[in-house]
């Protein structure tokens, strides 16, 4: 039997009572879990584990090694020293999407119709096979309200929470990584959030996927995941060095750079950023109005030499990177990492990390 809408919104995003989980964040380079404390203005990140997967553990969202990314779960855990067993799981892929509709104002029942309906035309994966969650943003110009609509395919729900099953977890909640990448962003920019809400530009850089978000009026008004990333130069370097994927990895990330390494870093960056601006360009030739004066990246690849300047050239835009810790509070003698380099890749757990279920 289909879960009903209600069940739907609880499993996908959840309510917003509290009770604490912490966030799992498997990705293609690697698995993050991260446990906070606190609330909006005061989080303090507690406990942080990472484990490195190898080459092609996971391709986009299919799992091509379900031991290791089972073993290297449960040795980011054992590393965090997390104990609680109630875990919000990310979500990514082509088998997940995000959309922002005008909802006529009506009952709550009257919404959900409308939402149900409109999602089942945006939905390439099929309605059917998939669960559907939305949250209302408030109203919006033309009188009515704007609800924010999630989905993410069965198929890929049941797979990445076995893995947590299989951890001897509880999936107490599911998100999509570009809404935590927008919880992040909200906390980051609280401060300033009444201007960067006019219109700001949110890319996560990640290994395998470039996750770009337009935030406007307390939401996502666009969202676009592109599968390109840091891993994709990896390969390149492993393919013209004639190295292999590790040594390759060690060569991107060294910091002093041989100039062949440099140049091959430049010539992919070039073209992954192309690819970028295009989809941006295609936001902005659909007719929107709405204008984007910020901008703003995180992710590991984010850190690439180059980057932000490549990218301020093209959007003709100042470029920052979202440094999540001016806002969530870190103990950075306990977590003995490059806080720099650990800002960048933990925006999406972090951001995981902050739901709050009953």
């Amino acid at each position: 039997m289909a879960a009903s809408l209600k069940q739907q919104i609880d499993d996908l995003l959840g309510k917003l009572n509290p009770g604490a989980i912490f966030g799992v964040d498997i990705g293609a380079h690697s698995i993050k879990v991260c446990e906070l404390s606190g609330g909006p203005g005061k989080f303090k990140v507690e406990r942080f584990g990472i484990f490195v997967l190898s080459e092609a553990a996971i391709i986009e969202d299919e799992i091509q090694k379900p031991g290791e990314v089972s073993d290297g779960l449960l040795e980011a855990i054992k590393q965090s020293g997390i104990k609680s067993k109630s875990a919000c799981l990310g979500l990514y892929g082509p088998n997940t999407m995000t959309k922002r509709l005008s909802v006529p104002e009506g009952s709550r029942e009257e919404v959900e119709d409308h939402v149900m309906w409109e999602s089942e035309q945006y939905i390439t994966f099929g309605a059917d096979e998939s669960q559907i969650d939305f949250h209302l943003l408030g109203e919006n110009e033309g009188g009515g309200n704007d609800a924010l609509v999630a989905a993410a395919k069965n198929e890929l729900i049941e797979k990445y929470s076995e893995i947590l099953k299989e951890a001897r977890l509880n999936v107490r909640m599911i998100d999509l990584n570009v809404i935590a990448v927008s919880n992040v962003f909200e906390e980051f920019a609280a401060k300033n959030l009444e201007d960067y809400a006019q219109g700001s530009l949110l890319i996560d850089f990640g290994a395998q996927s470039t996750k770009i978000i337009v935030y406007k009026r307390g939401g996502p008004i666009f969202t676009k995941e592109l599968a390109i990333g840091g891993g994709l130069i990896t390969e390149e370097i492993q393919r013209q060095m004639g190295v292999s994927y590790e040594e390759a990895e060690d060569l991107k990330t060294s910091s002093e750079l041989p100039e062949e390494i440099l140049n091959i870093i430049n010539t992919q960056l070039d073209q992954q950023l192309s690819e970028v601006r295009k989809n941006i360009n295609f936001y902005v030739t659909q007719g929107s109005a709405e204008k984007v004066s910020y901008c703003f990246v995180t992710g590991g690849s984010s850190l690439l030499p180059g980057l932000v300047e490549k990218l301020s050239a093209l959007t003709a835009m100042e470029v920052e990177r979202m440094n999540i810790f001016d806002s969530v509070k870190i103990n950075e003698r306990k977590l003995g990492q490059n806080i720099e380099q650990l800002s960048a890749i933990s925006a999406v757990v972090i951001g995981l990390a902050m739901r709050k279920v009953t």
